[in-house]
């Protein structure tokens, strides 16, 4: 088959307006002061990419550089907008113009009082406890933005979200590739499932009655019904039919805001990946992340392949895993932030993309003054508030960059009347800010949007 370049735009319909491009609320993109153009035009570009850390990592001693050795023992990175733990030397983080995007959230209480990995993992991917049945971020992602032709995507073996949450609704549910370099297997999946058109129709009927579902923010139970993008399959594997996707190509596709073309080789250097695909494993799915964003994607989960579960020998085995997700999201900051969105005139992709990290839970240490316990490792414990505040970073998406918000302790407890989020806000927020109203999945939640701003 013939290899043909494409640009963005090609895999949406109904560009320009369309009673399909109703989500989303004007005042967002106004109040960020980004952009003059109505919500549907932003609606037709925006996205997210959640980075999905197994295992529950230490996430202050990740990101944050405001605090002392008791909850981070790795020391900060001083003189930076936002201060970030030590551990990220050298990542891109820590660039000065890179860092200025960053905002933390330092006091977010994941809501899992359990420990239980499985029941954080849940929380943080669906904003509810197992028990309430409740869809995905990609699943919801993928219902709001079903007038896109480019499916989410799970990126990574161990993506949670592939089996916690997204695939309670396979009508909705994103599609999921191994590795970075398995973009074919989007492709294959589609293209190997050919139905009818009568069975087409039959699927278009269920997915409006699914759709529904959504709306009224009721449970139900996985359908045994393929994805209703699979109506879409020819098409689809046809278009991603592009040389860039193959990250150990030197293909091209797009062009920076400077006119150059955005290459594959560069990417690699920004992302910490070898000519073969290989290195930073974060790094090479953000790769992907960047290409998928520029084809329309909605949403995109990344996995990181390394497990945060480190109970012991943790003095030494987070800091190169921390390193690789700062590498990963500064490239993207990076990337993003240089290659214009293709449907908002003087917006980027980092402008109409928000970025953020997801996480079991956090982390805490019981050996006092050391930082970690008798392994050299950290615990987490049912009902305890130290091991319970992440701090957690959210960029782009038209925010403004270098705030930190709230306070946390040498224990990791909050300080004085800091503020205190959920888990669930994070998500909440990331909806709102890619225009999708976060009161249809969750019904009481404030998104943390103003406090940003």
């Amino acid at each position: 088959m013939k290899k043909k370049r494409i640009s963005r735009r090609s895999f949406l319909w109904g560009v320009g307006g369309g009673a399909a491009l109703t989500i989303g609320a004007p005042w967002v993109w106004k109040k960020r002061n980004v952009s003059a153009a109505p919500i549907n035009e932003a609606s037709l570009s925006a996205g997210a990419i959640f980075f999905v850390l197994n295992g529950g990592a230490r996430t202050q001693c990740v990101f944050n550089g405001t605090i002392g050795s008791g909850t981070n023992p790795f020391g900060n990175i001083a003189g930076l907008t936002v201060p970030l733990s030590a551990v990220q030397q050298g990542s891109g983080l820590d660039d000065p113009a890179i860092n200025a995007k960053l905002n933390l959230m330092t006091t977010v209480q994941h809501h899992n009082r359990t420990g239980n990995h499985g029941t954080g993992r849940t929380v943080a991917c669906t904003g509810f406890e197992p028990s309430e049945n409740k869809p995905g971020i990609l699943t919801i992602v993928n219902s709001s933005f079903s007038f896109r032709d480019i499916p989410c995507v799970n990126i990574g073996n161990d993506t949670p979200t592939t089996d916690i949450g997204t695939e309670i609704s396979s009508t909705f549910a994103p599609i999921k590739i191994s590795s970075a370099l398995n973009v074919n297997d989007i492709t294959d999946a589609l293209a190997s499932t050919q139905v009818s058109p009568n069975e087409k129709a039959r699927l278009d009927a269920f997915r409006y009655e699914m759709e529904d579902r959504f709306l009224r923010n009721t449970k139900y139970k996985e359908p045994a019904d393929i994805p209703f993008f699979q109506k879409k399959a020819e098409e689809i594997a046809a278009q991603l039919n592009d040389d860039a996707l193959d990250i150990r190509t030197n293909a091209n596709m797009g062009q920076y805001t400077d006119g150059t073309p955005v290459g594959n080789g560069a990417l690699r250097a920004s992302f910490g990946v070898d000519g073969g695909g290989g290195g930073n494993d974060a790094g090479a799915k953000a790769m992907l992340a960047v290409r998928l964003r520029q084809l329309g994607c909605a949403g995109i989960t990344i996995s990181h392949s390394q497990n945060w579960d480190l109970h012991s020998n943790e003095i030494s085995g987070l800091p190169p895993r921390a390193f690789d997700i700062g590498q990963a999201i500064g490239g993207l900051i990076d990337q993003l932030g240089r290659i214009p969105d293709p449907t908002v005139p003087g917006l980027t992709l980092l402008d109409t993309t928000v970025i953020t990290v997801l996480t079991d839970f956090n982390r805490g240490n019981w050996a006092v003054g050391s930082g970690f316990n008798g392994g050299n490792g950290s615990d987490h414990l049912s009902n305890e508030n130290k091991t319970a505040m992440q701090c957690i970073p959210i960029i782009g998406g038209g925010l403004p960059g270098g705030k930190v918000v709230g306070e946390v302790g040498g224990d990791g407890s909050p300080i004085g009347a800091s503020p205190v989020y959920e888990t669930r806000q994070v998500l909440a927020t990331v909806l709102d800010l890619i225009g999708v109203p976060p009161e249809r999945y969750f019904p009481g939640i404030n998104p943390f949007t103003a406090d940003l701003l």
